[in-house]
């Protein structure tokens, strides 16, 4: 289809197709449309997850993790969903429209044009280690171009009307002129007392909730590429880690079997089992390389499920099992004075500059009804008032101090109107809008068209999302237990 090394093609087909995955685990995660899925499949799903990252196809991710929370395991059940569902449209992509795409996906560009080079680049850095082929990354694509075959034919009757396009311009491209008033926590902190009868008193009322860390060890098995002073060339390379790929997830599905023994596993697979010391999470264990990927593993593992994935990082896979768990114990009053004292000033702080920063608000309002400005009704309750630079969600002003949550809350009120005191990260901040300029007329015309496609594609989103809701139901998922 592309050219691409026959090498890694011959390679990767034989060693990382799903039948020959399938075989080396029996267990069966779930049933959809009446059929079993196993484990190696979800795993191998999983992986294009990661996958779809790298190549960019956001809107794929969007449109089938859903959400951050669990998005992974909705990435797996909506790809087989979308699957069934595109066959049972007739919707297959055709192999000139895969490679239509894939020359069109900016990973792939140099200057606007296909690469071909970074295309071999792809497969041996993205592809090899993950234990996929072309074929693999082609599949990936082919979801992604039947996605927006759906996509299409759902919102084949969209069409906005003048109004929607008008509310949906002026909402993008309408600046909005505002003003703000900053109170800062530094401002009362630095006025905020605390003294040792003040720490001993909190440390008796929040004992239970003063802990050390929790500190974890783990047993690991490492396939990784060895140190030598001549590295291993892109091709080399890309085979070694592909065959360790391999290497690993044998193993960690092996160790889902029943009665499996990780030191006796690991010599079979010609691996030495390792310790790390205790380590806790904020603090990568050096043994795995300090992988953040290895940590935040090593701390989703319980006894009832002490073994990991295999694990991807620079050099190989690593794979763990959970041997000790420290649990957190309660802090002497010397070791948590310090903490103590910084929670309790802010603590205070905070609460002094929230009844400061209403009463301010209170004021201004009652000036504003009396009919001062809001610069004058600001300095009328002791505050000071600051203009903010015209935006508008095209045109955003980022510079200037608490940008987001002026921004935020300035989109959202009507003219004239004070807002709630809002929080931030170094204080609090009291907003009004005092204008929104009118729309941009021969503009609108000019974007009409853009911002046409724009709320249709919105549209056809949420269309494909109830879609998408109907039929996961009607494929009837039943998952026996979490991979």
């Amino acid at each position: 289809m592309i050219a691409v090394t026959l090498l890694i093609i011959v390679a990767f087909t034989w060693l990382y197709n799903d039948t020959q995955l399938d075989k080396l685990s029996s267990s069966k995660l779930a049933t959809i449309y009446g059929r079993e899925v196993t484990f190696a499949q979800t795993q191998r799903i999983g992986r294009k997850f990661e996958l779809s990252r790298d190549l960019g196809l956001m809107e794929l991710l969007r449109s089938l993790a859903v959400r951050q929370e669990d998005a992974q395991d909705n990435f797996i059940w909506n790809s087989l969903v979308l699957k069934h569902e595109s066959a049972a449209l007739g919707i297959e992509p055709t192999a000139d429209e895969v490679v239509t795409a894939i020359q069109a996906m900016p990973v792939f560009q140099t200057n606007g044009a296909y690469d071909s080079s970074k295309y071999n680049m792809i497969v041996q850095a993205a592809l090899a280690p993950r234990g996929f082929t072309p074929d693999d990354m082609e599949d990936l694509i082919r979801d992604d171009l039947r996605l927006r075959k759906i996509k299409e034919l759902l919102g084949a009757t969209v069409a906005p009307s003048e109004s929607e396009l008008r509310d949906a311009f002026a909402q993008a491209s309408q600046k909005i002129e505002a003003s703000v008033v900053r109170l800062k926590l530094d401002d009362f902190l630095a006025t905020t007392q605390v003294t040792d009868e003040d720490l001993k008193k909190s440390y008796e009322e929040r004992k239970a909730a003063l802990k050390s860390e929790e500190l974890r060890r783990v047993k690991y098995v490492a396939f990784i590429l060895p140190t030598t002073d001549k590295p291993l060339e892109a091709k080399e390379r890309a085979a070694a880690l592909g065959q360790l790929a391999k290497k690993a997830e044998e193993f960690a599905i092996a160790m889902t079997e029943k009665g499996a023994k990780f030191d006796a596993l690991a010599a079979q697979y010609e691996a030495k089992p390792e310790e790390t010391k205790d380590f806790s999470r904020d603090q990568p264990p050096a043994e795995l390389g300090n992988s953040q990927e290895a940590l935040t593993a090593a701390f989703r593992l319980t006894k009832e499920q002490p073994n990991s994935d295999p694990i991807n990082s620079d050099r190989g896979y690593y794979v763990l099992q959970l041997t000790e768990v420290t649990a957190p114990r309660t802090l002497t009053f010397d070791e948590a004075k310090e903490r103590l004292t910084t929670d309790l000033k802010r603590e205070r702080a905070s609460e002094a500059l929230s009844l400061k920063a209403t009463e301010i608000r209170n004021k201004i309002e009652a000036e504003i009804k009396a009919g001062k400005s809001f610069a004058d009704a600001a300095q009328a309750a002791g505050a000071k008032a600051d203009k903010y630079p015209p935006f508008s969600r095209m045109e955003p002003h980022m510079d200037a101090e608490n940008s987001g949550e002026i921004m935020g809350v300035a989109s959202e009120l009507a003219v004239g109107t004070l807002s709630p005191v809002i929080p931030t990260s170094n204080g609090s901040v009291i907003v009004v809008v005092e204008n929104r300029q009118p729309i941009d007329e021969e503009k609108f015309k000019t974007e009409k068209a853009r911002v046409a496609a724009n709320v249709i594609e919105f549209q056809k989103a949420v269309l494909f999302s109830e879609w998408l809701k109907v039929r996961r139901a009607a494929a009837q998922l039943q998952i026996h237990y979490k991979s």
